[in-house]
């Protein structure tokens, strides 16, 4: 076959080289070199940028903390001259410093070497975080005494509550004697305020602490999380020096990659963290690829409307045997794809409906086959209990209405429909134990003995040794076995008890009963309707499994279960065997 005889046949080479050679090779070439360009640019851009605002702050916070330090420092030094406390010039003092404008102190104390001092606190403060503070100070003091300078970060405070830091420097006398010390308590809110300040749309921004955790964070999650799993902290926390990275962020999954600049700030071996989602960072690479596939979409458009005619040739059958196919899979075998043409696609639907013709003759035989299957099932299981009721003259029957019964409570417990089809089966089988037991004993007018009774009490033992070895039968087996076990636990052959008694042999035994009291055996008359029921009742939670009742009042009430029997004198004296 030649080339254009190929092409004639067959959409797919006239098709796709359109596609390829008018769109698509332009169109990712294109926007391929375009982004990586811009990324690049972009990317140097942004990590200058970064840096030069990661310094920025960093200076600005040591600002605000060393200004603080500077104060406190120069106030103990002012009262380097005094080796005694006095309250009121100390207290207004105190005063004096926190309420300086721009000053974060919230609290301010200075503790003689023998005495508690005096403070002055934000009203701010409240119990809780005022236990935490004097803890440390009281800490502090003892440090403090011996002639250290105290500098600590609070981290573990309430929730609500910004970290804060506690500044202790000791007062000494002229003599170089430390006789008191001098606290101050730092909130880091207002510091974090000022971070929120110059912190841009996007940016991600947080103070660390030497350990790698955020001190202070505008992202209020990240506060107190150890960040020392990215990169750029852990080469910071080794080098402390600036330093520009781009990474995936270790706590966010949510942000992805970041590009990420720390700074060194002079105060408590910290660090600024700036962090900025590369997503946002390269916007501008996205903006510019979103143009340029514009452009190159106009011309994938005229190369498109060239090969509409063509691909609607390939696309319409494809979308017909589609659905064909899909109502195939629903069940419906009789529907077939239309063909027109001769190409493959054609050829496909052509040799689809011919497959589909001998599935549906298939299944159709198949179906045929099982139907015939069943009934010859079925007929087989009802020869077998008519030949059960033939050996029992007085309970001729009993074995369909049994079934008939039990269905019903199956449906009235909302059972499936397999579990149904394994009641009716061990329903109509119940009884088959009975081809074992001597007639005599069936057809027995009056009482049994003792020993006749236990023979008779064989009986579903002897029908689930007669059904073992059908292994299509063996979900029914323990219908046949237990139907005569007891909610109570006194029943035979196993003396299974309440819930370890299989349904199916609940049912069959609730069934079998009613059918036992409602017609004429050789020992009772058939009782009246009202009377049975009563007495079903009344063997609830003892005989009978509760729910299998209530379901079986239930059907008898809907009509669905009605006695063989009517108008027959009601024996109130009758006890059923």
């Amino acid at each position: 076959m030649g080339f254009l005889a190929r092409i004639r046949s067959s959409l797919t080479y006239p098709i796709a080289a359109t596609l390829v050679l008018v769109t698509v090779v332009p169109m990712v070439l294109v926007g391929m070199l375009l982004s990586s360009y811009n990324r690049e640019t972009l990317e140097t851009a942004e990590k200058q940028y970064l840096t030069r605002q990661a310094v920025s702050l960093a200076n600005e916070t040591s600002l605000v903390i060393s200004g603080h330090q500077t104060l406190l420092a120069s106030t103990a030094r002012a009262l380097a001259a005094t080796d005694r406390i006095n309250v009121d010039s100390f207290e207004s003092l105190l005063q004096g410093i926190g309420s300086e404008p721009g000053r974060a102190f919230v609290y301010l104390q200075i503790i003689p070497r023998n005495n508690t001092g005096v403070f002055v606190r934000s009203p701010r403060l409240d119990r809780e975080m005022m236990g935490i503070l004097e803890d440390a100070i009281t800490k502090a003091h003892i440090q403090v005494l011996d002639g250290y300078q105290v500098e600590e970060i609070i981290l573990d405070v309430p929730p609500g509550e910004a970290p804060k830091a506690l500044l202790s420097y000791p007062l000494r006398s002229r003599g170089s004697e430390v006789w008191g010390s001098l606290h101050g308590v730092l909130d880091l809110g207002s510091l974090q305020e000022k971070l929120g300040e110059t912190t841009y749309t996007g940016y991600l921004v947080s103070v660390i602490n030497e350990n790698g955790e955020a001190v202070l964070s505008s992202i209020p999650n990240l506060r107190r999380t150890n960040l020392s799993g990215s990169p750029l902290v852990r080469n910071f926390l080794y080098s402390p020096q600036r330093i520009t990275l781009a990474y995936d962020h270790p706590v966010d999954t949510d942000v992805g990659e970041v590009l990420g600049s720390m700074a060194p700030v002079r105060v408590f071996d910290w660090g600024i963290l700036m962090e900025r989602p590369t997503s946002a960072a390269y916007a501008p690479v996205r903006v510019m690829q979103t143009r340029t596939f514009g452009f190159t979409a106009i011309a994938a458009l005229i190369s498109l409307g060239l090969g509409f005619t063509l691909s609607r040739r390939l696309i319409t059958p494809l979308q017909n045997l589609a659905s064909t196919t899909s109502q195939i899979a629903e069940g419906n075998l009789a529907v077939r794809a239309s063909v027109r043409g001769e190409d493959e696609i054609a050829l496909l639907g052509s040799n689809f409906n011919d497959m589909a013709a001998n599935i549906e003759a298939l299944v159709r035989k198949l179906k045929k086959a099982l139907r015939q299957n069943q009934e010859l099932f079925l007929e087989t299981i009802r020869t077998l209990a008519a030949a059960i009721d033939a050996k029992d003259p007085y309970t001729h029957g009993h074995s369909e209405r049994v079934s008939s019964y039990s269905m019903a409570i199956s449906r009235h417990l909302e059972l499936n429909q397999e579990e149904v089809f394994r009641v009716h089966i061990a329903s109509i089988l119940h009884d088959v134990g009975k081809l074992g037991v001597r007639e005599s004993i069936l057809n027995k007018p009056g009482g049994l003995s003792d020993e006749e009774f236990e023979v008779m009490r064989q009986h579903p033992s002897i029908g689930a040794q007669i059904m073992s070895p059908i292994r299509m039968l063996k979900d029914i087996i323990p219908g046949i076995r237990n139907h005569h076990e007891t909610w109570d636990g006194t029943g035979y052959p196993d003396s299974l008890e309440g819930e370890q008694i299989p349904m199916v042999a609940r049912i069959i035994g609730v069934a079998d009963t009613f059918d036992a009291m409602t017609t004429n055996r050789p020992y009772q008359q058939a009782m009246t309707l009202d009377y049975v029921l009563a007495k079903m009742r009344s063997m609830s939670g003892s005989r009978f499994d509760p729910v299998v009742v209530e379901a079986f009042m239930a059907a008898v009430e809907a009509g669905d279960i009605s006695p063989p029997t009517r108008g027959v004198e009601e024996m109130a004296s009758t006890e059923v065997s």
